[in-house]
């Protein structure tokens, strides 16, 4: 008797074993019911690991609730290392943060998406207030009517100041501008020493093979939504789950192909635009026809065409469709054409430098570029007609919110819409057709034209999208990043099309996936 309990005891345990050794957690901290602020966090044996940490669109914060002094609902130094699907804002943009808030672990991504961020982090750390920084400013207590403020605990030049003369402040930079009646310059050094710190800590993985990272097989496979962007693919035993990050669109230029996705156990999905349809080619043909149309009818009237864009990709293809615009004589070949971004003009460089980054070469528009100008004057240089690129694109930031109380009161002046606006942005006023926006607390009218064009998202629609996941429709499917009205008629149209298994991810729940 005895030998037979043991060895059923033996046997049970056993096909237990083999039946599940452990489980992979997944929680949202962002991303979840809302556009923007991706982070999840993946947990096996515990491992533990990020998958993007991103910033919020608007008011959208997910972590209001989050511990003052770290800003995240979870101990950064918990966290063993972060897998970034790409370089956007909403996906990466809190990484100089958590690097600030004691996460000692190692970034990993393509190294596009390294690249790019390199390029992008020198204004977001100075400029960026939705990343909460509780940096400790420091400069000269007296000074000229510019004085450097520095931040960077190895900056030799902060260390030049001397202690009676050296006055602090902690907080962001918009509260220290408001803190001082002097204006304030960034110290280069600080930020060059900020940015390389952050980019020494990356690892990098190319695209299509597996590397080891804590018990997982991690793939990084490209969507093609921006350079480097990718789906990441991540495995225990014989369980797969799918991080879609944002999928790329044949709408966009610069794109020929779109690889499915793999099959996988469980696929988290993207859900920006829910479940409409761009159109086919031939509609998206005639929404670029309509854009070099409306900008060489603005510059022949002598009118300015202000395209808001946001400084990472869409800045280039705009741009890339103006200088195809100008070969087609669509828009008038002299046109002077105003790139005020530093940072967009990093990138529009870096594009031309790695042409293998895209599908498309985008080389021929670099004759335009090399006479875009760098400084705009609105006093100057609307008449005549002239094409202006600005960054945010969602005029909520940088220079285009600089320039509203000029631009928007100016009926010479035709803004183009080319991106997402969120709720509350000014972008989102005028695509709605107010006729009046508020601009640091003023109310400015609207005297200005208005258009909008979807031809220039860099997100896959419903369409292309359930082709991604044709070797996925009998999986469990999780949908992300869209706000509600999104997630839930995409819910419902993956269903009724294929019969689905699909969920909306709600914040911080905690999802449980057994390892076999």
């Amino acid at each position: 008797m005895r030998v037979r309990v043991k060895s059923f005891l033996f046997s049970f345990l056993l096909c237990a074993g083999l039946a599940a050794f452990g489980e992979i957690a997944v929680t949202f901290y962002g991303g979840a019911g809302q556009v923007g602020g991706s982070c999840a966090l993946v947990e096996s044996g515990g491992f533990r690991m990020l998958v993007d940490c991103g910033t919020a669109y608007g008011d959208d914060h997910t972590s209001t609730n989050a511990p003052a002094e770290t800003g995240f609902r979870f101990d950064p130094a918990s966290i063993d290392c972060i897998l970034l699907t790409h370089a956007h804002q909403d996906h990466a943009g809190r990484v100089p943060e958590i690097a600030q808030s004691g996460f000692k672990g190692a970034f990993w991504s393509t190294e596009p998406t390294r690249d790019l961020l390199a390029l992008v982090w020198p204004s977001q750390l100075v400029y960026d207030e939705s990343v909460r920084r509780n940096w400790v400013w420091s400069a000269k207590a007296k000074g000229g009517r510019t004085r450097k403020v520095h931040w960077h605990a190895d900056c030799e030049w902060a260390g030049k100041i001397s202690a009676h003369n050296r006055r602090s402040f902690t907080g962001t930079r918009a509260e220290l501008d408001a803190h001082v009646t002097t204006t304030l310059s960034a110290c280069r050094e600080c930020l060059e020493t900020e940015v390389e710190t952050l980019v020494a800590r990356f690892k990098t993985a190319p695209f299509d093979v597996p590397t080891k990272i804590g018990p997982f097989a991690v793939t990084f496979r490209p969507v093609k939504h921006i350079p480097g962007a990718s789906a990441i693919y991540i495995a225990e035993g014989t369980n797969t789950l799918v991080f879609s990050g944002d999928l790329g669109t044949y709408r966009s230029r610069l794109v020929r192909t779109i690889e499915p996705a793999r099959a996988a156990d469980a696929v988290f999905i993207e859900s920006t635009y829910g479940d409409a349809s761009g159109g086919g080619r031939e509609a998206v043909e005639a929404e670029y026809a309509r854009f070099r149309k409306d900008v060489g009818d603005t510059v022949r009237g002598g009118g300015l065409a202000w395209v808001p864009a946001f400084a990472l990709d869409r800045t280039q293809r705009v741009f890339y469709e103006i200088s195809q615009g100008m070969a087609k004589g669509d828009i008038p070949a002299d046109a002077p054409v105003y790139m005020l971004s530093s940072t967009a003009r990093n990138v529009m460089q870096a594009y031309f430098d790695h042409p293998e980054w895209n599908d498309v070469d985008i080389r021929a528009a670099l004759p335009l570029f090399k006479r875009t100008k760098p400084r705009f004057t609105p006093s100057k240089h609307v008449k005549g007609g002239a094409i202006l690129l600005t960054t945010s694109g969602m005029m909520d930031a940088g220079a285009s919110v600089g320039l509203l109380p000029d631009l928007a009161t100016n009926p010479a002046v035709r803004v183009c819409l080319v991106g997402y606006q969120s709720p509350g942005a000014p972008g989102h006023s005028l695509r709605s057709g107010a006729k009046e926006i508020s601009v640091g607390g003023q109310q400015i009218p609207v005297r200005c034209d208005v258009k909008s064009y979807s031809c220039f998202s860099g997100h896959g629609d419903a369409a292309e999208n359930d082709v991604w996941l044709a070797n996925n429709r009998a999986s469990r499917i999780f949908l992300i990043h869209g706000d509600a009205d999104a997630l839930a008629a995409r819910r419902k149209g993956l269903v009724d099309r294929f019969g689905s298994n699909v969920e909306v991810v709600e914040p911080f729940k905690r999802y449980v996936f057994p390892v076999h």
